[in-house]
């Protein structure tokens, strides 16, 4: 971590003892010919120990981060905290003039590092300077330095070693979710011998696993016959009119998970009176996408049927029973609030509620009076502008089918559900009929499938990880083992070249240290909640897992962001999917251009962000071989592609487009066939 400090105003967040330890050295007889100046400490906690060491050297301190955006030339500001106020405060901070340095533990240990290195430094110059030393003396102060940078160096790499260890706990962690998790879930390997089966797992079908794993026998719990599960299809690489035999209408490739199929059928052989389950099989590959097994998981929509089938009884007769005593208000009203679903009946311009039925009032825990009278939307996400524009849309006689959306009881606690609304009339007056079904156990298994599918994607990203990680260590071992050969050989080591080295240690390591960051970021479950963030952080976050497989197809990146962007609300995982798959597509793409092309290929992806009124544009380009007309119009429909067999689902494309229209967004394609392509992607900037 190499920063220039040269003259620069300095601001110190958090008194913690990694901020005292790095003021020592910054305060320090041999610092001062650098001629910076400590403007002040800050801590809410007046008694940690960089305030008090920061008193007793008469620079100022505060408790109060908000003094630190008021004192007028600051040049950068060390932060030692991570509090959530922080980061509202230092939204005051113009960053294009004032550098904020994020010192996490491992980067406060480099930075120490780095001006105790310094400091070495500046001391071994003032004593070659103001002494007559001869060679032996010269020779023992760069060994003794040369020591120090070697022990730093050993201090990262045992940080880094833990590191490793935790990564490697993390990957017995997974082992372990998968093993308690809710959903049942089995998984078989490339030779269809299974491999885990969890205790949801055995719940569900009374098998244990110790009667099944290490066999190829995971179909016994469910036919009477062997035949493949939907795991074994997938690892056997069946074709489509195979899989059809075998499950007829009832399967699909699945919309959530790539190379992923699903399926609904009854089994009379699971409990008593048989089981309606659904399922989803997705391969589990290597990095170089061979298959190396594949993960099952089970829901049991038993309960669920019957659930539906009552509804849908309840409906009919609603309905049967509304024609024949729609002039009976009495009968209206026993209808009206037997309803198994909260029903809300509201003005058709200012959607103020007129009347909801007692299953509303149960479900939201209001009485009916706190709701009437209060707006539908209230209940609402006041962040979703989608619902007021549907209602506003929706015409005389129409209906409209909001999926997902948030509602809010009483005690403000969160739940999702499905709105039908449609447009009637009610005591002579136009009106609006809305009837919402809670879905919130369903989204919440449905996210537990999404999480499940990233912890399956972290094994194709380890083959990456580990090569990113190599690098940097290699780089790390090469500068150690030069310098311990010089110092052997009695060699002096140029100053400059010891700068050099123990900068590239430096960055090496940081560069190590940020890549297992993003895994664990990667591997984290997220919220559904949409949040305000910059478009370039996903685009960066892009290269992260994609950088060494455009190194290795000889594609130059072109980057230009534009870094003053307003921000967007969306999610930061879902926008990085999106440009995962364009720039991958991108990549095969060139890739196949070159194959068909005689003469040299230029290949070049180039990812441009800049704003554009009231938008936010992002522009993925690339050299590749174009699109047709007709490729234009089908490539967002899903399943189309271009692609060999088995190379491509045809649905990336598709979800990214999905994704982008939940944002508000838009997508244009500009491209000529042989001529590239450019897919020019807009969301609405957040004011």
């Amino acid at each position: 971590m190499k920063i220039d400090l040269k003259g620069l105003n300095i601001a110190v967040i958090g008194g913690n003892k990694p901020c005292r330890q790095i003021l020592e050295v910054l305060l320090s007889p041999e610092m001062k010919e650098l001629n910076y100046k400590i403007l002040v400490v800050s801590d809410t906690y007046a008694q940690a120990d960089g305030v008090q060491y920061a008193k007793s050297h008469g620079i100022p301190t505060t408790s109060d981060y908000e003094d630190v955006c008021t004192i007028f030339g600051i040049d950068i500001i060390l932060k030692f905290k991570n509090d959530a106020i922080l980061g509202c405060i230092l939204e005051k901070v113009n960053t294009e003039r004032v550098s904020i340095l994020d010192l996490d533990e491992y980067r406060a240990m480099s930075f120490l590092n780095y001006i105790t290195a310094e400091q070495e430094k500046i001391r071994i110059k003032r004593k070659i300077i103001q002494q007559h030393m001869d060679r032996g003396e010269i020779v023992e102060l760069f060994d003794r330095f040369s020591k120090q940078i070697q022990e730093n160096a050993d201090y990262e790499n045992r940080y880094l070693t833990d590191e490793r260890e935790d990564l490697l706990e993390m990957e017995k962690e997974m082992s372990q979710i998968i093993q308690g998790s809710m959903i049942p879930t089995f998984i078989i390997n490339n030779e269809h011998i299974l491999t885990h089966w969890n205790r949801a797992c055995e719940e569900l079908t009374g098998y244990m696993a110790y009667d099944l794993v290490g066999t190829d026998r995971q179909w016994v719990p469910f036919r009477s016959a062997k035949r493949p599960t939907m795991a074994d299809v997938i690892v056997g690489g069946m074709p489509e009119e195979i899989v059809t035999q075998y499950y007829g209408a009832a399967w699909r490739k699945s919309s959530l998970i790539q190379e992923a199929y699903e399926a609904e059928e009854f089994f009379p052989h699971l409990g008593k009176e048989g089981k309606w389950i659904f399922f989803t099989a997705a391969p589990i590959k290597s990095p170089d996408g061979i298959i190396l097994g594949a993960i099952e998981t089970l829901k049991d929509l038993t309960e669920d049927k019957k659930n539906h089938e009552e509804i849908e009884l309840q409906d009919k007769e609603l309905s049967i029973l509304y024609e024949k005593y729609k002039k009976s208000e009495e009968k209206y009203r026993s209808l009206f609030n037997n309803n198994p679903n909260p029903i809300f009946i509201m003005d058709r311009k200012t959607f103020e509620i007129l009347d909801v039925n007692h299953r509303a009032e149960a479900q939201y825990g209001f009485i009916k009076s706190e709701l009437l009278g209060h707006s539908f939307l209230d209940i609402c996400n006041s962040t979703d502008e989608t619902i007021r524009d549907g209602l506003e849309k929706l015409k005389p006689s129409g209906s409209i089918l909001f999926t997902k959306k948030k509602h809010y009881k009483k005690d403000k606690t969160c739940f999702f559900v499905n709105i039908k609304v449609v447009n009637a009339t009610y005591s002579n007056r136009d009106v609006l009929i809305a009837s919402t079904t809670d879905i919130t156990e369903s989204v919440e298994k449905e996210t537990q499938l999404i999480q499940a599918g990233k912890l399956a994607t972290l094994g194709t990203m380890a083959a990456g990880m580990a090569h990113e990680i190599n690098q940097p260590l290699n780089v790390i071992q090469i500068c150690s083992d030069l310098i311990l050969k010089m110092i052997k050989k009695g060699i002096t080591i140029p100053e400059e070249e010891l700068v050099t080295m123990a900068n590239d240690i430096i960055a090496n390591v940081a560069r190590a240290s940020g890549v297992i960051k993003h895994v664990r970021e990667f591997a984290r479950q997220s919220d559904r909640d949409l949040k305000k963030l910059c478009i370039n952080d996903p685009i960066k976050d892009v290269f992260k897992v994609l950088g060494h497989q455009l190194m290795v197809h000889s594609i130059k990146i072109e980057l230009v962001l534009d870094e003053d962007l307003p921000q967007i609300r969306a999610e930061h995982n879902r926008l990085e999917q999106i440009f995962i798959n364009l720039v991958t597509n991108a990549i095969d793409s060139m890739d196949e251009k070159e194959e068909k092309s005689d003469a040299p290929v230029a290949k070049v992806l180039t990812i441009r962000t800049y704003a554009e009124n009231k938008w936010v544009v992002a522009e993925v380009s690339d050299t590749g071989l174009g699109m047709t007309e007709e490729v234009k119009r089908k490539i967002f429909e899903p399943f189309f592609t271009t692609k060999e067999t088995g190379k491509g689902t045809g649905l990336g494309t598709s979800i990214s487009f999905g994704i982008i229209k939940d944002y508000g967004g838009t997508v244009d394609i500009q491209s000529e066939y042989d001529h590239g392509a450019t897919f020019i992607i807009k969301f609405p900037a957040v004011e």
